[in-house]
C-alpha cells in the first residue's frame, strides 16, 4: 500500500508488477481490491496501479471533492506524479467515467481505455436504481450521508442488488472483499456528493471519439440493476469500440462475478496489434478535447 497526496487529502493505492503501466479505478461504493483477481493476471507484464478513489475503501473522506470533474483532476495529477504516459485505463462505473473524461481531456497520454458499465446521464437515468437517485437528488440527505452507518443486514442487500444471477448464487453479497467499508460511518457522503453531480455526466454520453482517440474496450454485465445495459448498447454506437463484451448472467460488478471472463476480455484487448504500448499506436497531436468545466 502507497499514498499519494492531493489538494491535501490521502489517496492510496497498491502498485506491483512491471511493464507499461495500467490504472484500476473502482466505481461507487466498493474500493481498490475488488481487480485483485485481474491484478494477479495483468501484474506479469504490467505495472499495475489499484487506487482507492476519494471517498472510498481507505482513502480520506473529504468534505466534498465528489464531482466528475474533481475524480477526472485527480486522475490526471496522480498521473503527473509518477510520471506515467501511454496509460491503460480500467474502470467500472464511476471509474470509468473518471477514465473517459481524462481521456477527453489527454487522448495522447492514454493507450487504451477498459470501460466497464460506464457510469453516464443516460446509463444511470435509464436504470433500475434511477428512482432512489433522484429522491436522493433532491432532498437534503447530506447531513444523514456524514452521520450515518449502515447496518450489516443493510449492506448484503446493496451488495446482492449491484449483482446478478451469478454472483448471487456464489453468494457475494456476503463477501468481505465487497462489504468492506461499507459500514464506515459517514460512507453514504461520497455516494450522495455523487448523485448530486449526475446531470454533468451528460458529456460523457454526448462526447464522440475522433479517428485518433485511443481504443475503448466497453464490459457490460447484462444483468446490471444499476446502471442499463441497453443505455449501455446505445453508448457503444458513439463511443464505437474496439471490442464489446457482454456477460449474461453479471450484474453491476463483473468483475468478481465472472473474474476469468473479465480478465480474459482486458488481457485479449491489450493484446491487440493496434494497441501496442510506448508510442505503439501512431502518433498524433494532443487534442483539444476536455472535459467541460460543470458549475
Amino acid at each position: 500500500m502507497a499514498t499519494f497526496a492531493h489538494q491535501g487529502r490521502t489517496v492510496v493505492f497498491d502498485r506491483i508488477g512491471s511493464g507499461p503501466p495500467i490504472v484500476l479505478l473502482h466505481n461507487a461504493g466498493t474500493q481498490r481490491h475488488i481487480w485483485d483477481d485481474q491484478v494477479a493476471v495483468l501484474r506479469r507484464d504490467h505495472e499495475v496501479f489499484a487506487l482507492d478513489l476519494p471517498g472510498y475503501g481507505e482513502s480520506d473522506q473529504p468534505a466534498a471533492g465528489y464531482r466528475l470533474e474533481e475524480y477526472v483532476r485527480m486522475l490526471g495529477a496522480f498521473l503527473d506524479e509518477h510520471d506515467l504516459s501511454d496509460v491503460v485505463l480500467i474502470g467500472n462505473c464511476l471509474g470509468s467515467a473518471t477514465s473517459l473524461g481524462y481521456a477527453m481531456a489527454h487522448p495522447s497520454n492514454v493507450r487504451a481505455l477498459v470501460l466497464i458499465s460506464p457510469l453516464t446521464r443516460n446509463t444511470v437515468r435509464k436504470g433500475e436504481s434511477a428512482g432512489l437517485a433522484w429522491v436522493d437528488g433532491k432532498l437534503p440527505l447530506a447531513p444523514l450521508a456524514k452521520r450515518l452507518a449502515l447496518p450489516d443486514r443493510v449492506i448484503s442487500l446493496i451488495i446482492a442488488n449491484q449483482l446478478g444471477a451469478r454472483g448471487r448464487r456464489l453468494g457475494m453479497q456476503h463477501s468481505r472483499r465487497l462489504k468492506a467499508h461499507w459500514g464506515d460511518r459517514g460512507r453514504l457522503q461520497a455516494l450522495h456528493g455523487l448523485v448530486q453531480d449526475f446531470p454533468n455526466f451528460r458529456v460523457l454520453d454526448e462526447f464522440t471519439p475522433g479517428p485518433a482517440f485511443p481504443p475503448i474496450c466497453t464490459i457490460w454485465g447484462k444483468q446490471n440493476h444499476i446502471l442499463s445495459a441497453s443505455a449501455g448498447a446505445v453508448l457503444d454506437r458513439t463511443l464505437h469500440p474496439h471490442t464489446s463484451v457482454v456477460l449474461p448472467d453479471c450484474g453491476h460488478l463483473p468483475m468478481v462475478e465472472d473474474p476469468a471472463a473479465v480478465t480474459t476480455a482486458i488481457t485479449e484487448f491489450l493484446a491487440a496489434p493496434e494497441i501496442r504500448p510506448h508510442g505503439g499506436r501512431r502518433p498524433h497531436a494532443p487534442r483539444k478535447d476536455s472535459l467541460p468545466r460543470t458549475s
